[in-house]
Order: C-alpha cells, then structure tokens, then sequence
C-alpha cells in the first residue's frame, strides 16, 4: 500500500498537480514522510537515496550533494557521523519566521524552517533522518521544493556495515567539522555561495530523458 502512496505521491509532484498546492506545509510533510519505503536510486559510501524523477545531481563530493530541479539548486549534506553515533536534538519552533515546525516519526527527528529572503525568496532549511537541504526559491515552487526535500531526506538508507567500517578508519572524523545539521542558519549567505557557483552550468549532451522542465 505505501510503494502505491508514494508512487502516486511523486506522480503529483513531478505532474506539477494543483493537489500539491492545496496542501499546507505541515500535510506534504506528513503525506510525504508516511508515504516512504525502502527505495532508492543512488548509492554512495555510507548511504543510500532516492532522487526523485525531475531531479539531477550537479556534483557528489562526500556526504554533499548538488541537486538541481529546473533553475533552483538544493544543497543536500548527509551527517554520518551523527547518524553512526545517535546524536539526538530538541528543537524549539520559532515565531520569527515564515514557518517554524518540529518533525517526528517513529524514531526519526528534524526541523523545517522557512525564511523570507532579501530578494523576496524563500529560503528552505529542512533537517530530518540526519541530513539536511537547503534551497532558496520563489512563493509559488515553495510546496514543490518541500515535497522534494521531504521525499529524498526520509528516503536515506544508512549502511551500518560500511558506516562501523568507516568510523574504524577514521575517514568520517571531518564529517563533524564541516556542517552542523543541528544548527539552523541566521541567513542564507552559506547558501548563497553555493548557489552563485552552481546556478550556472552547461548542459549535459546525455539528459535524463526523465527530467522535467517547466
């Protein structure tokens, strides 16, 4: 019943239906983490996940991935090092932003945080199954962009057995240096810089025959 959910559930995203947008943030979230199972589509040191059909990878480097979906880029860090030693957090929803929302199911904790930006954006900050994105987007891509992150976030797979592997070679002590998951950002300019330096690429001769664009 759920790999039928989550088909139809992806069907509505990638279709651009107006289902998605008669949603609020809290029913995508909730549509979307309840529809998963165990599917995946690319696989790296450590973990697993799915790439929703729409979706492109730009770069892989480690635990970061550069996602692109039409003209907006969705950075994406995996904390392997949090999810080998269970590190768990409180957050605390905030009044002073768009959204504010703690996210819990089953075991499985995060946060997601919406901003307005400077250029009359919105910045996506979203954290759960010990990963996180960020993406900055215009009003009306803002359910689509969260239904994005929430479908590859509760998609991730860990691998313990390579995980206990890594962690025994000392491979994934930077893990913890480079970005903190647990922090929300002030503002969006971490983001930025990434964006500035992927919003521009050439395309790719041999494109996903599934990619969309709008």
């Amino acid at each position: 019943m759920k790999r039928i959910f989550l088909g139809l559930f992806l069907l509505l995203i990638c279709a651009g239906c107006s289902n998605i947008a008669n949603l609020n943030y809290e029913q995508i979230i909730i549509d979307s983490l309840n529809s998963s199972y165990n599917i995946t589509n690319e696989n790296r040191r450590g973990f697993m996940y799915y790439l929703p059909k729409g979706m492109r990878i730009i770069k892989s480097s480690g635990n970061n991935e550069i996602l692109s979906n039409s003209d907006d880029i969705y950075y994406l860090y995996v904390d392997l090092v949090s999810y080998y030693n269970k590190v768990e957090m409180d957050y605390k929803e905030k009044d002073n932003v768009i959204f504010s929302k703690s996210i819990k199911n089953d075991s499985k904790f995060g946060y997601l945080e919406i901003k307005k930006t400077a250029n009359e954006k919105y910045f996506i900050e979203i954290m759960y199954n010990y990963a996180k994105i960020e993406v900055i987007v215009k009003e009306e891509k803002l359910k689509e962009a969260l239904a994005y992150c929430t479908t590859i976030l509760s998609s991730i797979n860990y691998q313990d057995t390579v995980l206990k592997s890594l962690m025994e070679e000392n491979s994934l002590k930077s893990s913890e240096i480079l970005y903190n998951i647990f922090e929300t950002a002030d503002t969006e300019s971490s983001y930025l810089q990434i964006s500035e330096e992927y919003g521009q690429y050439e395309e790719d001769e041999n494109v996903d025959p599934d990619f969309i664009r709008r």
